[in-house]
């Protein structure tokens, strides 16, 4: 009983730290929609643009990036990820309304000191930033001034 307990709570803690890859994952590819990731070793080359460049990407684990221009699709896939964002227990940092635009960036702290951001933006299109690293909320922002 106590093994089959360790398998499950296992496979749960590895469903939701994957939530935001099947988000990303279940819309890849799609009509509409287009992603893109950036791993650690892009993180790397991006950062010898400068020495504060280098110093934040290098915290930096990866980058992924999802938009969506069709409106219908794009209220499902905001449904699709406040519902992991719920279920995998993200916190609402921050509520942005302005000019008809919505940002709204949630986080959860990870294993071995590493921070989830995901950052949801909603105009006339969706976007959807997920930034995992160690990195703080200041951090967070520069990162999103360095790839918008």
């Amino acid at each position: 009983m106590k093994k089959t307990m360790t398998i499950v709570l296992l496979m749960l803690l590895s469903v939701g730290a994957n939530a935001q890859k099947e988000v990303f994952q279940k819309y890849k590819g799609m009509e509409g929609v287009t992603t893109l990731h950036v791993p650690k070793f892009l993180m790397r080359l991006a950062g010898r643009a400068s020495k504060e460049a280098q110093t934040l990407t290098d915290r930096v684990s990866h980058i992924r990036v999802l938009s969506c221009e069709e409106e219908s699709l794009a209220k499902k896939i905001k449904a699709d990820a406040l519902a992991a964002y719920k279920r995998d227990g993200y916190e609402e940092m921050m509520r942005v309304n302005d000019e008809g635009e919505q940002v709204r960036i949630y986080h959860r702290a990870l294993k071995d000191g590493k921070n989830e951001y995901a950052i949801l933006a909603v105009d006339d299109e969706l976007a959807i930033v997920n930034v995992v690293g160690r990195l703080s909320l200041e951090e967070l922002d520069q990162v999103n001034d360095m790839i918008d």
